[in-house]
C-alpha cells in the first residue's frame, strides 16, 4: 500500500470519527438541553472537522485525490464561510432558530444534521473506496440522502447568515478600511452578500448534477441494484 493512499485512509478515517462526534453530540445535547445549546457543545469538534476540510483542496491539487481543484475549494469555502463567517463572528446566529412545520426547526441543529450525516457517510464512501469494496448500502446513502439533506443544508447555511448579518453589519469584523497601503479594502458584510448569492445559481445546478449521478449509480435506486462508483 503506497504511502499516499495509506495517508488517505488515516485521514478519511478520523474524519468520519470526528463527523459522527460533532452528531452524536449534536443529538445529545438537543435532548438533554435544548436546541440553543447545541452550538457551544459542538463548536471546537465543529471548527476542527470543518476545517480539516481544506487539505480536501490541498490533496486535488498535488493529484493525490481524483477531484477538481475548483468545485474542491468552491465546497470547501462555503463551509468555512458558514463556520467561521458566520457561526464564530456572529454570535446571535448560533441559538437563531426558525419554526417549519411539526417538530422541524431551522437553525444550528439542523445544520448539524444535515452536515454530519453527509459528511460521516461522504468520508465513510472515500475510505471503503481506497479499500476497493464500497458497502452498497453506503453508495445508496451517498446518493439517495442528500435529496433530503442538501436542501435541508442549504436551507439552514442561508438562515443563519441572515440571522447573523444584522450583527457583522454593526460590528464590522476583519474591516479593513481604505484609504492604506495595499489600496485594498475588505468589508465582510458585502463579502458575504455576494458569496450566498452564488447559491441561487449554485444550488440548483449542484443538485440536478447529484440527481443525475444518482440515476447513473444507482439505476433504479435500489441498494441492490447499486454500482460501486
Amino acid at each position: 500500500m503506497s504511502l499516499a493512499k495509506t495517508y488517505l485512509l488515516a485521514y478519511n478515517a478520523v474524519l468520519i470519527v470526528g463527523w459522527a462526534y460533532v452528531l452524536a453530540l449534536t443529538a445529545q445535547t438537543s435532548l438533554a438541553s435544548g436546541p440553543r445549546a447545541v452550538y457551544a457543545a459542538i463548536e471546537t469538534p465543529l471548527l476542527y472537522a470543518q476545517t480539516a476540510a481544506v487539505l480536501e483542496v490541498v490533496h486535488a491539487a498535488l493529484g493525490i485525490a481524483r477531484s477538481p481543484v475548483l468545485v474542491t475549494a468552491m465546497q470547501v469555502s462555503s463551509r468555512l464561510m458558514v463556520v467561521w463567517g458566520v457561526l464564530v463572528l456572529a454570535p446571535p446566529a448560533r441559538v437563531a432558530s426558525f419554526h417549519v412545520a411539526g417538530p422541524l426547526e431551522i437553525g444550528v441543529p439542523s445544520l448539524m444534521f444535515a452536515w454530519g450525516i453527509t459528511e460521516v457517510i461522504r468520508y465513510s464512501f472515500y475510505f471503503f473506496k481506497l479499500l476497493g469494496d464500497v458497502p452498497r448500502v453506503i453508495t445508496w446513502c451517498r446518493y439517495t440522502l442528500f435529496i433530503v439533506l442538501y436542501p435541508l443544508g442549504v436551507s439552514s447555511e442561508l438562515f443563519l447568515a441572515y440571522s447573523g448579518f444584522g450583527y457583522l453589519v454593526k460590528t464590522n469584523p476583519l474591516a479593513y478600511p481604505m484609504p492604506n497601503a495595499a489600496n485594498i479594502s475588505f468589508h465582510l458584510p458585502s463579502v458575504m452578500l455576494m458569496f450566498f448569492a452564488g447559491y441561487v445559481p449554485g444550488f440548483p445546478m449542484l443538485y440536478s448534477y447529484m440527481l443525475g449521478q444518482r440515476k447513473k449509480v444507482l439505476g433504479s435506486g435500489s441498494p441492490a441494484k447499486g454500482k460501486k462508483d
